[in-house]
């Protein structure tokens, strides 16, 4: 008996080429960022996470805003392979919808558990209580966790748009896909 490692085998044509896995988390990214800066031009906050860890060690402004980019990049390279290789093949749904269901995950794991963490610690580290943003950014008002939720979807959509039709030479919808 042969065990699948996904209860939807791989199409053959499927590959997990670095230089696709990279573009599709650059531009998504790309998106991502592109909403998290213009969501507070229209009176939205938004939690800029790489920006706040870095300003835990970092002090020079240049510096800080270069470590973050950095940091912003290597994440969102760093989930997009983790959605590349472990997410999207457990989906048999087209290639945005899936990104979409990433990027609500994402947004889950950002709001529950690394904000309100990383908050705890920026509290701890400087001596300041009440400064974080909390669970769900509450402390930021709920137009925070919805700004973190679009720019989570942005992120998610275009990686698992960019992502799905470049790693089938194609766009798949789930119906194509069986």
């Amino acid at each position: 008996m042969k065990l699948q490692s996904h209860p939807i085998s791989r199409l053959p044509f499927v590959r997990h080429d670095t230089p696709i896995v990279v573009g599709s988390g650059f531009l998504a990214t790309l998106a991502m960022t592109t909403i998290m800066y213009v969501l507070p031009l229209m009176g939205m906050a938004q939690v800029d996470t790489p920006l706040w860890i870095v300003r835990l060690v970092f002090t020079d402004p240049a510096l800080v805003t270069a470590t973050a980019l950095v940091l912003h990049l290597f994440v969102g390279f760093g989930y997009a392979w983790l959605y590349a290789n472990h997410f999207e093949p457990q989906l048999g749904t087209g290639p945005a919808h899936s990104g979409l269901v990433f990027g609500v995950a994402l947004w889950v794991f950002a709001q529950a558990i690394a904000v309100p963490s990383l908050g705890a610690l920026a509290d701890a580290l400087r001596s300041s209580a009440g400064t974080s943003p909390g669970f769900f950014s509450a402390r930021l008002g709920a137009d925070s966790a919805f700004a973190s939720l679009a720019s989570h979807l942005a992120y998610g959509g275009v990686l698992g748009f960019v992502y799905g039709c470049l790693a089938r030479g194609r766009c798949l919808t789930g119906a194509e896909r069986q």
